[in-house]
């Protein structure tokens, strides 16, 4: 992916929690308490990063091992915290989608 949208220059990933309670017709469920999670690394589009695991991949497991890694900030924000950056940030039409 060209140009991903950051957050404060790191790459990051979703993770929210869905019941599709049925298909026809179909019925969704979104809880609210998802969470984003991040690279420790700020993203970079040259070519030389491209093997740089804690810049392009959000796993814990991998990003603990990482030597920019804070345990007591560490990698993940709620949804709701994404969504107040967003607001601040970027303003209404960034942060209500």
């Amino acid at each position: 992916v060209q140009a991903p949208f950051t957050v404060g220059g790191k790459k990051f990933d979703l993770r929210l929690y869905v019941l599709v309670a049925s298909y026809s017709p179909l019925v969704v469920w979104i809880h609210r308490n998802g969470f984003c999670r991040f690279s420790n690394t700020r993203y970079s589009e040259n070519t030389s990063d491209l093997s740089n695991s804690y810049m392009h991949l959000t796993n814990y497991s991998i990003q603990k091992t990482s030597d920019n890694y804070d345990a007591e900030q560490g990698i993940k924000w709620s949804v709701h915290d994404l969504r107040v950056f967003l607001l601040q940030n970027h303003g209404e039409a960034k942060g209500s989608k």
